[in-house]
């Protein structure tokens, strides 16, 4: 099983944390649960477990919904870092549409 990194992970570093950032950047307007952010940036449960909490602890992500038991997470949009971070990821995605456009 190869990881793939998007360009968000490149600029700002391949790491747990921000793949999770740029997982959840991604989806922005969903919630997920721990197991099943770790199973789409291919990470184990217990460096995702850390990782959530301490983004979590932190203001970036937000409990949204309990469901069968599982907690889920999901950014929180109204905190300024998030913000910059949304505003950082679609120019990113800009300049990738503006490269392909040209060739």
């Amino acid at each position: 099983m190869e990881k793939t990194f998007g360009e968000f992970c490149y600029v700002f570093g391949i790491n747990p944390r921000y793949q999770i950032i740029e997982f959840l950047l991604e989806t922005r307007e969903l919630d997920y649960s721990i197991g099943d952010i770790a199973r789409e940036v291919k990470l184990n449960r217990a460096t995702t477990y850390n990782t959530i909490s301490e983004l979590t602890n932190q203001g970036y992500l937000i409990k949204t919904r309990v469901i069968s038991g599982a907690q889920l997470y999901k950014l929180d949009s109204n905190k300024k870092e998030v913000q910059i971070l949304i505003k950082v990821f679609n120019l990113v995605l800009n300049n990738i549409a503006k490269e392909h456009k040209i060739k």
